[in-house]
């Protein structure tokens, strides 16, 4: 049972982190901030667990280096690994 619900939490985690990435990478160059994200994502975009969660995976994805943070952090860029994987694995 605690398995199941530590490898659905990765399940989640993973998930949120592909949907980042993936609105991210789509709407480059477009400048696109957390904040504006969260919006795209997020179901309601007040539900605060649900902003952290993305925030995280942001962090995560720069971590791993296929973002990075502009102005503050507050802008979310991919690197040109994310652009350039992004075309291997979608063509």
């Amino acid at each position: 049972m605690a398995e199941t619900q530590i490898s659905e939490r990765f399940r989640e985690r993973d998930g949120i982190e592909r949907t980042v990435l993936h609105e991210v990478v789509e709407l480059h160059p477009e400048r696109v901030t957390i904040h504006e994200l969260t919006l795209r994502i997020a179901r309601d975009p007040e539900d605060e667990p649900m902003k952290e969660k993305i925030r995280h995976a942001a962090r995560e994805l720069r971590r791993s280096g296929l973002v990075r943070f502009r102005d503050d952090d507050e802008v979310v860029e991919p690197t040109h690994t994310a652009l350039r994987a992004f075309v291997l694995l979608t063509a």
